[in-house]
């Protein structure tokens, strides 16, 4: 039995979707740029702000999707799917998710433990609730790093799966999560 591919999902579970990526690319590709920088350097300095500051913002736009999610009911996976394409489609999502809020915490401890600045776009600071822990620092300093590349290979991953299904497979399951899908599962 095939399922209708084109049904998609809620339309602000969509934009949410669509704003994390945008904001969750610049997050990384300024965290990579500001690894191959030396410490205390300017540009360095201002782009690691804006860096832990779209971290904040996708940990609270991660939990903002999770309710959505919750409130909202999926499409249903295309019907053409494998198991083993179904599989690997949702490892890679929980993957995402994980990612979400783990590397917004694991640079919250090593930014607030280590002393270095924990503003918000210029704005305001967060408290520190790791304040002068070397050890934790240097756990959140290990646990961010090591899991920049657990990002790059589940993020390459998640686009190729997309290109895959927009080249090869020609299929519609972009479409469910497109801005402009204009169908829902209603």
């Amino acid at each position: 039995m095939t399922t209708d591919t084109t049904a998609s999902y809620d339309p602000l579970l969509r934009r949410i979707h669509w704003a994390t990526a945008v904001l969750f690319i610049a997050a990384m590709l300024i965290g990579l740029y500001c690894g191959l920088q030396p410490a205390g350097t300017s540009p360095r300095r201002e782009l690691l702000e804006v860096h832990k500051s779209l971290g904040v913002t996708l940990f609270f736009l991660a939990i903002l999707r999770l309710m959505v999610r919750a409130a909202t009911t999926a499409p249903p996976e295309p019907g053409s799917f494998s198991p083993l394409v179904r599989l690997a489609a949702r490892l890679n999502h929980w993957a995402l998710y994980a990612i979400l809020f783990v590397m917004p915490v694991t640079g919250y401890m090593f930014s607030s433990a280590g002393g270095y600045s924990l503003r918000y776009f210029w704005t305001f600071s967060w408290p520190r609730l790791f304040a002068d822990n070397k050890a934790v620092a240097e756990a959140g300093e290990l646990a961010h790093d090591l899991l920049a590349w657990f990002v790059y290979i589940v993020v390459t991953l998640h686009i190729a799966a997309t290109l895959w299904h927009v080249v090869v497979k020609k299929d519609e399951t972009l479409a469910r999560m497109w801005p402009r899908a204009s169908r829902n599962p209603s």
